[in-house]
């Protein structure tokens, strides 16, 4: 993580760095994901209204990531009633350094605000679930 607290500039810079990120991070590429065009139209349209610095939007782009990957999670289990899934404790990592990143944003009161529909909804994905953090 960098202590260089960048200001917005252009979404789609800051989606391409959020990017790089978490694949240093994690060792996967986001791409990869099955949803990640919406993933990035959301992170793009969160960032441009609230003009969020460069490490608000690398937590943004991390929350909205784990948002995805739960809802996957929950369609394979509406699809599947047997669908089991497994230990995410190692992804859950991603969360962690999601508010890591927050921590480090000068802006992390207007994130806060801007993720709020993103942090309720990833809450009722995990209850419907039942996953645990």
């Amino acid at each position: 993580m960098h202590d260089l607290d960048k200001p917005y500039s252009d979404s789609i810079q800051q989606w391409r760095y959020a990017c790089d990120c978490f694949k240093a991070a994690f060792k996967f590429d986001p791409h990869e994901m099955v949803t990640i065009d919406t993933i990035r139209e959301m992170f793009a349209e969160i960032t441009d209204a609230h003009q969020l610095s460069q490490n608000a939007s690398v937590s943004l782009m991390f929350a909205l990531y784990f948002l995805g990957y739960v809802t996957l999670l929950e369609i394979m289990k509406a699809k599947d009633d047997s669908f089991e899934i497994g230990d995410l404790s190692d992804f859950y990592l991603i969360l962690d350094h999601a508010d890591q990143w927050a921590h480090q944003s000068a802006d992390a009161s207007l994130l806060a605000e801007a993720a709020a529909p993103i942090i309720q909804a990833t809450q009722k994905v995990m209850q419907k679930l039942n996953l645990a953090r």
